[in-house]
């Protein structure tokens, strides 16, 4: 097998292209590969019907190295004269139109840009940010036209804070972890932007987005879903607790300050032991808390409601489960304590979120968990001070995507 033959295998060249030169250069340790293609009429890009050649253009790509010599491709690519469509360029079979780079090279780059920073590749193949960006750019885009089919089952929608003076952005995801889409702000718009990214029949079958307690993710799925949204907002138990976490500090603030000087240093720091739950609780938390509901009556009693709403969220699974939460409702509502009545307001608001988390076994962990894959590929790449660049790096590392140029 002569160099133009096996130039010819390296590069999967078909009919009516061939390679026709091979040239060394030792000194700038450079091949360069002339290819060329032979017919006098080429079929045309769009109507693929036969045109005759009008002229050609000389171009160039960037193709893996042979050994230890930078390979470059080069040809002269024809133009045709369609009756119909007038003067095209025909594509290349070894490269997108757009890229000045084989399909080979780009697959490679994609590979290792999953397993590397795009500094180590800059440096290691003598690349460009704005290059290896392009090819980045390429393949997200490419992997969500393949994006045939998209598991919609239960979606977690959450924000998250990229850039400096606060610039937020908002993740839809799946119950795969998988990122469907990334539109900017926080808003109902930047919501409704996500939905509108993933295709209807299976946005259709969504049984559940579960979400934290913002009103404009709310609004934006009853925008989308209409009538059917309140069967599908789950609100996270994270966000419900902390709220009744705040409410069971500040009344145990407001209980310590009310004390003479000489008692408060006994009730002082108590804070965590209310917090902690049942698996956490020892023997000598569970003294502290006996000890301190004798003194801190109103602190025991929303302590209570909150473990009540621990076991009600996590255990109660009977078919009367709305009547349980309204019975907590109204009992938080008739201590008489502010603080706790606000958080109870808070749980009757949000009643029927509560009851589609708990039904499907939903929370917004996913999401979080996304969010600090985020925050850290930002940590790693030492920031981004493009925000396009910062979307583009998170779907190409959690969107799951096909991005592979399928070879000749």
């Amino acid at each position: 097998m002569d160099q133009l033959a096996l130039y010819d295998k390296i590069l999967q060249l078909t009919a009516p292209w061939k390679t026709e030169n091979v040239h060394l250069d030792e000194i700038t340790g450079q091949i360069t590969i002339k290819v060329t293609c032979a017919e006098s009429q080429l079929p045309c890009p769009k109507c693929h019907a036969l045109s005759k050649r009008y002229d050609s253009r000389k171009r160039y790509w960037r193709h893996l190295d042979t050994c230890q010599f930078q390979t470059i491709v080069e040809a002269d690519i024809p133009r045709i004269k369609c009756k119909q469509h007038g003067c095209l360029t025909i594509s290349v079979p070894w490269a997108e139109d757009s890229s000045r780079y084989t399909q080979m090279f780009e697959n490679h780059i994609v590979k290792w840009a999953s397993e590397t920073s795009i500094l180590a590749l800059s440096r290691q193949l003598n690349l460009s940010w704005n290059a290896i960006d392009g090819i980045l750019k390429r393949a997200v885009d490419r992997g969500l036209k393949k994006q045939k089919k998209v598991s919609c089952l239960h979606l977690f929608v959450d924000e998250t804070c990229i850039a400096k003076p606060r610039e937020f952005i908002t993740v839809l995801s799946n119950q795969k972890g998988q990122v469907l889409a990334i539109a900017d702000g926080r808003s109902s718009e930047s919501l409704l932007e996500c939905f509108s990214h993933v295709p209807i029949q299976y946005l259709n079958k969504v049984r559940s987005i579960s979400m934290d307690l913002s009103a404009a993710f709310k609004k934006a799925v009853e925008t989308r879903f209409g009538r059917r949204s309140s069967q599908l907002i789950a609100y996270d138990h994270f966000h419900i607790a902390k709220i009744l976490n705040e409410a069971l500090n500040r009344v145990r603030t407001a209980e310590v300050r009310s004390m003479p000087n000489i008692d408060q240093l006994h009730h002082y720091k108590t804070r965590f032991i209310w917090l902690k739950g049942n698996k956490n609780r020892d023997l000598d938390t569970h003294a502290q808390l006996s000890d301190q509901s004798q003194y801190l009556v109103n602190t025991s009693t929303v302590w209570f409601f909150k473990e009540q709403f621990r076991d009600i969220w996590y255990r109660s699974k009977h078919i009367k489960v709305k009547t349980v939460w309204k019975n907590w409702i109204q009992l938080a509502k008739e201590t008489g304590i502010k603080p706790l009545i606000s958080a109870a307001a808070t749980v009757e608001r949000c009643l029927l979120g509560i009851l589609n988390a708990t039904k499907y076994g939903v929370s917004n962990g996913r999401a979080e968990a996304i969010n600090n894959n985020i925050k850290a590929l930002g940590r790693q790449s030492r920031g981004y001070r493009n925000k396009e660049r910062y979307k583009t790096a998170i779907l190409f590392h959690f969107g799951n995507l096909d991005m592979r140029l399928s070879t000749i």
